[in-house]
């Protein structure tokens, strides 16, 4: 199971799954933790890939103290992932494209804390 990244009790997928079959879809904007910052709706972020996960997750003890499961439980180390990919994000008047953006994402809780860590090439409107 080392080369596999668990979602749900029905979903396993393998961790060389190719970059271009993992991207989302963004229905409702994003918010980033650059203030007025989003991911814009409607985009997809694309090149997705797993960088860190459970204990190698520098701030694992912040998001298990923030984040709890519905039930209320905490949630453990080893259901946390540290996720990359590239996406559209606005402000509302500047738009950037192919943007890095970083992301946690827990099993029974989702994708949290979007933030950009490379801009990209702005786009003039």
């Amino acid at each position: 199971m080392d080369n596999q990244i668990k979602i749900s009790e029905e979903f396993i997928l393998p961790r060389d799954l190719s970059a271009m079959a993992k991207t989302f879809f963004v229905q409702t904007e994003k918010s980033l933790r650059q203030d007025g910052w989003f991911i814009k709706k409607g985009s997809t972020v694309t090149g997705v890939k797993v960088i860190a996960e459970g204990e190698k997750i520098h701030d694992i003890k912040r998001l298990i103290e923030t984040f709890t499961l519905p039930n209320g439980e905490k949630t453990q180390a080893q259901n946390w992932y540290k996720c990359r990919g590239t996406a559209i994000i606005t402000n509302g008047t500047e738009t950037f494209a192919n943007c890095e953006i970083h992301w946690y994402q827990c099993i029974n809780i989702g994708k949290v804390d979007f933030k950009v860590k490379i801009w990209g090439e702005k786009i003039e409107s």
